[in-house]
């Protein structure tokens, strides 16, 4: 195997993994000096190959080895939040289930503590959408700017399509009175507008720990 076939191999194997350009560059640095020194040594191109793959290991390995560096991929960053976002919404709608259906002081003490800690849900939640951002650039450096966007989107859905469900009645409005005042509704609803902004937010404090 030649010095471009290597080289190949390993771009390939690390296509699409995040810092993975950087990656490359810091393995043909490497590579390029391991092989000046195996030419100062009088050594030919097939043999300095040889001692190359008998240090670094085959592309296949090095591929391997940098893959189980990575903990979080961007697949698995983006469906994490999908899931948790849409977790949120079915605990809540789980919640209002029981309200209306089980008469259980547990149920009721539940919903009466939701009632009165809205706004603070609301911070908390705001809060998360930050921390997108923020986990986004710290793991996966600036290239993960544009998959905070991405996430962001895609777990915005079952907000938008909660918001329009209940904007047009689609379920009834009685049942999240004592939850969902208009100010209330309209502050949540400026609030998932703002989620991409959020997410920025928290791009850019992670950058400045970065720095």
């Amino acid at each position: 195997m030649d010095k471009e076939t290597y080289l190949y191999e390993i771009k390939n194997g690390l296509k699409g993994l995040p810092e993975g350009e950087t990656m490359v560059e810091e393995i043909e640095n490497h590579i390029e000096h391991h092989l000046f020194h195996s030419f100062q040594e009088g050594k030919s191109e097939e043999e300095a190959m040889q001692t190359l793959m008998q240090a670094f290991g085959t592309p296949a390995d090095i591929v391997s080895s940098f893959k189980k560096e990575q903990p979080v991929t961007f697949r698995a960053f983006l469906m994490f939040h999908l899931f948790f976002n849409s977790a949120l919404f079915a605990v809540g709608i789980a919640i209002t289930m029981m309200y209306v259906r089980i008469e259980s002081p547990i149920v009721h003490a539940v919903w009466k503590g939701i009632s009165v800690s809205v706004w603070l849900i609301l911070a908390a939640y705001i809060i998360y959408w930050v921390l997108i951002g923020y986990q986004g650039v710290r793991e996966f450096g600036k290239r993960g700017e544009q998959l905070v966007l991405h996430t962001i989107l895609i777990c915005m859905v079952p907000n938008v399509i909660f918001m329009l469900v209940f904007l047009f009645h689609v379920i009834p409005v009685a049942l999240f009175q004592s939850l969902l005042t208009p100010w209330f509704v309209g502050t949540c609803a400026c609030a998932t507008l703002l989620f991409p902004l959020f997410g920025r937010m928290g791009c850019y404090i992670g950058r400045r720990q970065l720095a």
